[in-house]
């Protein structure tokens, strides 16, 4: 806090006018209004019959939206705002990026740990907490060497606890059998918030500037998000007396709070999400024993000599590099060819759009075929994408580029779910994701820095979009390498 207090110090800048700050209080009133609508129409707790994961599904789309859409999406709308504000070349601003990257594949390890103890509600109200005060204190530094203290610290922190690692492990408890297509529509909230947000950000920083964006998306990230994961996130379904996918039912109970209790849901999810004491029959206390979690078979030295681990950390990293520079310079690529800000904006909002029917497609296609063969396809559509996003400068051409890219794009975070769940099971997945972010770390903060060097250098992306595509091809090689067991373990 005396950091926060500090950095805040260094720089101040001059307070809101009027204007702005209506507008940032009907945002809020707004935003409050569609998240209740939001959690009453998919998360509803009075829904009959309803398996209690779809409304996990829910919470994940809302968290995604938040820290994905906010930071990642948002980012190449921010980039040149940012560097006018500041005076930094694009290398510089690229950075700032990657000090998000370091911040998140450092603490994941930990949070990977946390999620499978049963911590996950937690760490997602903290996360939503800092993403808060990092856009908040965004809005008030004065150098760039505070921006990247804040997207470090605060922002990147931030963004980990709230972002895919817990997201996609939250969803994974909940689902085996149809963890794809689970996974795929909760991952929706990712590519949705790109349709959305890049042209609220452009015109946001239109009318109000970067700094006053900033304070809105920090207002924003604690209204939308805590009050859907305070009330409906429980970590595992066992913890309601239920087993995965809904299937069979409960074990040996409704999966809603008991009779004698008015509290809602999440009242149940103590120490080690165990469930409220009750008595049970021999016969479902076996039942019970047989689903309920055990101790993570998986070990973090483990995990570090086994070779599947490793395929699936550099695929995944390499597909990270070119998804974050691609999505991050998309905008600063088309205003180069003559386009107009909201024009640009479009074209990444193309790509989040079909990245949404992207998502629904390969979750089915994970559970309902090979999985290896899905991945191939979600990297040679993004190849394909880049191909053609270099070789075309009319903005109709550029727009089909992007759909084809985004809805490749899609594909690649319930894929990289479903194949974790597959190779090393539920019980282990927050770990084996956490320990996967430092990995994967010397390739995803390649991207971004390295695309805005090649820019300050050449003066155009060709050659960043050529290395992409040629990365690309070597990640489908490598997948070759993948040893899928015939059943999940822990299923």
């Amino acid at each position: 806090m005396a950091a926060i207090i500090t950095l805040l110090r260094g720089g101040v800048h001059p307070k809101p006018d009027r204007a702005a700050c209506e507008l940032i209080r009907y945002t809020a009133a707004e935003a409050r209004r569609a998240a209740h609508d939001l959690t009453s129409s998919i998360i509803a707790t009075k829904t009959p019959g309803m398996y209690y994961g779809w409304k996990i599904v829910g919470v994940t789309f809302v968290t995604q939206f938040i820290s994905i859409g906010f930071v990642f999406y948002s980012y190449g709308v921010f980039f040149k705002a940012v560097a006018a504000e500041f005076g930094a070349t694009r290398f510089g601003v690229g950075a700032g990026l990657a000090f998000i990257q370091i911040c998140t594949g450092l603490v994941s390890p930990l949070l990977g740990r946390a999620l499978d103890r049963g911590h996950v509600r937690n760490i997602m109200l903290a996360g939503s907490i800092l993403m808060a005060v990092g856009f908040a204190c965004a809005s008030r530094v004065s150098s760039m060497f505070q921006f990247y203290a804040v997207l470090g610290l605060l922002l990147g922190l931030g963004q980990a606890m709230l972002g895919p690692v817990p997201s996609s492990t939250l969803v994974a408890n909940w689902f085996v059998r149809r963890r794809g297509m689970a996974l795929g529509i909760a991952t929706m909230g990712i590519s949705l918030s790109g349709m959305v947000m890049a042209p609220v950000s452009t015109r946001l920083i239109e009318r109000l500037g970067v700094r006053q964006a900033f304070l809105i998306y920090g207002v924003l990230a604690v209204v939308l998000v805590m009050p859907v994961v305070w009330r409906y996130v429980i970590s595992r379904p066992e913890a309601m007396g239920l087993l995965p996918d809904g299937d069979g039912g409960a074990l040996g109970g409704s999966g809603q709070p008991p009779a004698e209790t008015a509290s809602p849901p999440q009242t149940h999810e103590k120490i080690g999400d165990r469930p409220p004491a009750r008595h049970v029959s021999t016969d479902e206390a076996a039942r019970r024993a047989a689903f309920s979690p055990r101790p993570v078979a998986w070990s973090s030295a483990r995990l570090l000599h086994e070779p599947n681990f490793w395929v699936l950390s550099i695929v995944v990293g390499i597909n990270m590099c070119c998804n974050g520079a691609t999505l991050t310079h998309i905008i600063p690529h088309a205003t180069d060819l003559g386009f107009e800000p909201m024009s640009a904006a479009l074209i990444l909002s193309a790509m989040a759009g079909f990245g949404v029917i992207g998502k629904v497609f390969f979750g089915w296609f994970t559970d309902a075929g090979d999985r290896r063969v899905a991945f191939w396809l979600c990297m040679g559509l993004q190849a394909v994408g880049v191909t053609l996003v270099l070789g075309v400068t009319e903005y109709r051409l550029l727009l089909a580029a992007g759909a084809v890219y985004g809805f490749g794009m899609g594909g690649m975070v319930p894929i990289w779910g479903a194949m974790v769940g597959a190779v090393f099971g539920r019980l282990s997945f927050g770990r084996v994701m956490g320990l996967m972010a430092p990995c994967m770390l010397p390739l995803q903060m390649l991207g971004v820095p390295l695309a805005g060097k090649i820019y300050d250098v050449q003066g155009s992306y060709d050659a960043a979009f050529k290395l992409f595509i040629a990365m690309y091809l070597i990640a489908m090689v490598i997948l070759i390498r993948l040893r899928i067991p015939e059943a999940e373990p822990d299923a």
